[in-house]
């Protein structure tokens, strides 16, 4: 799963970037796309459960899940609708956006003044303005074929798109719309950058740290109904080079709770619709990240393949009946293992052992 960091520049973004890896820019795989120099890092995601298994199976070998972070570069005003900037924001699957928060007069805003609402609002109306462009575009295209020749999935796709290009046109958000299923799969190739994932994470002053939790009392303009995370650059990056042992004094000194990177990943499971599944093998404990709703046989095919297509039951146990029960075998005891098929939809926390035929 690709999350892109994006924004305006002098924002933080590439400090965001480095506290989420723990590594100095410029220590990690750059790759260029059309003249744009991204960087691109694989994170382990921060998991207690995992680490709590981990601790029950001493023996096996803890994997997390990872998610690929790309920093992009920072734009000026106006900047993200050149071509080469969307079309390698549209791989992307989730969108963070890093806003400026902080006040500092030797550093100016490329807009001009520290606003977070408005740079927030002013970059989805760009996103908003790109998606309307490239519908607009497939709709003329689409007119001119229907009118050569009759295609009923070219006909659905038409009446689909003359749906939803009003609501761009009033400068709503498509990830805003209710879609079903098929709708959904029939936009997937257009990767509109609208109806992705979107988290907005400010970059606060120290002394703004107390608005942690309800930014919008610092910030006027900003909506509680959009998830949002705050967080003090300035502060995190001295974190970062403190020993083990010292950050959580640090930590506590300026009232954080939690790292970073555990606020980041909560937030951005919440905004993806991510939940997360485990796995105890024979040489491992296992987290894997995938979408809510997902049913069993497909959360087989995010192991193997071969898991999907022989897919026979899967044997659930939630995370906490097996830490009450001890261990697998006396969970199974207990008959608190329940057997489930594969439309059963995973659940958050579910510990699972698939049984396939090969």
């Amino acid at each position: 799963m690709v999350i892109a960091l994006f924004g305006y520049g002098a924002s933080g973004k590439t400090t965001l970037f480095e506290i989420l890896t723990q590594k100095k820019a410029g220590a990690v795989a750059h790759r260029q796309e059309t003249r744009l120099e991204i960087q691109r890092a694989s994170i382990p995601v921060s998991d207690q459960r995992l680490d709590t298994l981990a601790a029950l199976y001493p023996q096996k070998k803890k994997v997390a899940a990872h998610l690929e972070i790309e920093d992009f570069p920072g734009l000026a005003a106006g900047q993200i609708s050149t071509s080469a900037y969307l079309a390698e924001l549209r791989k992307a699957e989730a969108l963070v956006q890093v806003v400026r928060g902080f006040r500092n007069p030797m550093i100016p805003h490329p807009r001009g003044k520290i606003n977070p609402a408005d740079d927030i609002n002013s970059m989805v109306e760009e996103l908003i303005l790109s998606d309307l462009v490239m519908l607009t575009a497939r709709l003329e295209k689409l007119e001119k074929d229907l009118r050569k020749m009759k295609d009923p999935e070219g006909q659905k796709e038409k009446e689909l798109l003359e749906r939803l290009k009003p609501q761009l046109e009033n400068s709503q958000q498509l990830r805003e719309t209710d879609l079903s299923p098929s709708e959904e799969k029939m936009l997937r190739g257009f990767c509109l950058l609208s109806l992705k994932p979107f988290l907005p994470v400010i970059n606060l002053d120290e002394t703004d740290l107390a608005y942690l939790d309800n930014l919008e009392d610092r910030f006027p303009g900003l909506s509680s109904a959009r998830p949002a995370l705050g967080f003090c650059g300035q502060i995190e990056r001295e974190i970062m080079e403190l020993e083990e042992e010292e950050k959580a004094i640090f930590m506590a000194s300026y009232g954080l709770t939690a790292p970073l990177q555990s606020r980041f990943f909560l937030k951005i499971k919440e905004v993806m619709e991510l939940l997360t599944f485990y796995t105890i093998g024979q040489d491992e404990v296992r987290a894997w990240l995938i979408k809510k709703n997902t049913p069993a046989v497909k959360a087989a095919g995010e192991i193997h393949t071969d898991l999907e297509k022989g897919f026979i039951r899967a044997e659930v146990l939630p995370f906490e009946e097996l830490i009450k029960a001890g261990s697998w075998a006396k969970a199974r005891e207990a008959g608190t293992i329940r057997l489930e098929g594969k439309d059963y939809q995973v659940q958050d926390g579910d510990i699972i052992y698939f049984r396939f035929s090969t």
